[in-house]
């Protein structure tokens, strides 16, 4: 029989899940990584010279040096939290944002009205990028708000430091919109390639799916067949006998066999349920055709549902089954859960009844025959695995032993 397909099939996916993971970590790294290397070129290659060249102009010189100082702090800091992969919380976003807007703030303050928007601006140049770079990972609204507020605020300050004549105006009119469309193509871009790499992860986890349930499909496709060829050994020779005449529904064997096979149909159908014991439901599937019979039969189970692979359920049931449909009038049949192992028993009213079950490693059967009374048991060992039971097979073979007591 088959194995079942559940932890075979699963693993595709769950090879899948980590491979989405690293192409999402990579492209944001890369990207994180690139924004830092444009911001560190701006504000050391561009902003700095402008700084310098222009320094004796500025009426309070240290209040610039502090706001590069501070532009630098967060330059820093956010270099550092990419280097070490650690992913930027909300409220430290929120503090690097908050401290590069009053930078900027700070730097334009005393900033003369014919300095804004030129070369001696140098930080309306920079600030921009800070905000695309520390909100890459935000909403691109965030990155549109803060682009905004920053242009209003530098706005706000030269209508306060003097109102510019009108060509001066246009100039920075113009000087603004070359600067701030560099920054939102930039963030464009950001955010263009960051959806796709989402998309390619969404593509590569939606083909992990459509193969894992094709091979879900293929597996379970195996499964019956191997099931029905099993089957086939069994239940159409009975069916051509029966069919052609050379099989007597009359004769009580030929009526047994047919309970037999009854019974391991609706096993094979009640291995495909949804249950939470499926070893007591397969039972009782066998149980029901017995009870059609005419049998009477009890059941008692003792004991915590255990994992016990289907072909392992299959050779503890085996016997149990045959017995049941050799039964007459009475049978009793019992499943024990406990001290490392899994018993299936039954006891029958027919002491000479023969007895088949199905070879697998692991599964002793032994069967007692005392009183005009047949008892057959099979045992399964299991491990104690993390506070709980799991089945595993032990190396040794199935082991059949028969004993005759005198009544």
């Amino acid at each position: 029989m088959a194995e079942p397909p559940a932890e075979r099939t699963a693993e595709p996916l769950r090879t899948a899940e980590p491979l989405a993971r690293q192409i999402d970590v990579r492209m944001r790294r890369g990207l994180h990584l690139a924004s830092l290397l444009t911001v560190g070129a701006v504000h050391c290659g561009l902003a700095l010279p402008m700084l310098l060249s222009h320094l004796d102009a500025y009426p309070r010189p240290s209040l610039h040096l502090a706001s590069f100082a501070l532009l630098s702090a967060v330059l820093v800091a956010d270099s550092v939290q990419e280097l070490r992969g650690r992913r930027r919380s909300r409220p430290w976003v929120g503090t690097m944002v908050a401290v590069t807007f009053a930078a900027s703030v700070t730097a334009t303050s005393q900033l003369p009205a014919h300095f804004f928007m030129g070369n001696a601006h140098w930080s309306f140049l920079e600030v921009g990028w800070f905000g695309v770079v520390l909100l890459l990972d935000r909403p691109r609204a965030t990155t549109w708000l803060f682009l905004g507020c920053h242009l209003t605020a530098t706005v706000a300050q030269l209508l306060l430091a003097g109102v510019p004549s009108r060509p001066a105006a246009a100039g920075m009119a113009v000087s603004a919109l070359a600067i701030c469309t560099f920054q939102v193509a930039a963030a464009l871009a950001v955010r263009l390639l960051s959806d796709r790499a989402a998309r390619a992860s969404a593509t590569l986890r939606e083909q992990e799916q459509l193969r894992t349930e094709a091979a879900v499909a293929a597996h379970i496709h195996r499964d019956q067949r191997a099931r029905y060829r099993d089957l086939d050994t069994t239940v159409l020779p009975l069916l051509a006998g029966l069919a052609d005449g050379s099989l007597d529904p009359g004769e009580e064997s030929v009526r047994r066999l047919c309970a037999l096979e009854a019974a391991r149909l609706r096993r094979l159908f009640a291995e495909h349920d949804y249950a939470a014991d499926p070893l007591v439901h397969e039972l009782r599937a066998c149980i029901d055709v017995a009870e059609r019979n005419g049998v009477s039969v009890q059941l008692a189970v003792r004991g915590d549902p255990v994992e016990v692979p289907r072909p392992v359920r299959q050779a503890l049931t085996e016997p149990v089954l045959a017995a049941l449909a050799a039964a007459r009038r009475t049978a009793r049949t019992t499943v024990v859960r406990g001290a490392g192992q899994v018993r299936v028993g039954v006891v029958i009213d027919r002491p000479e009844a023969q007895l088949a079950g199905v070879a697998r490693p692991g599964v002793r059967t032994r069967t007692v025959s005392d009183g005009g009374r047949l008892w057959v048991e099979s045992v399964y060992a299991v491990a104690d695995v993390d506070g709980g039971t799991k089945a595993v097979v032990k190396p040794a073979a199935q082991s059949s032993s028969s004993e005759i007591r005198p009544s």
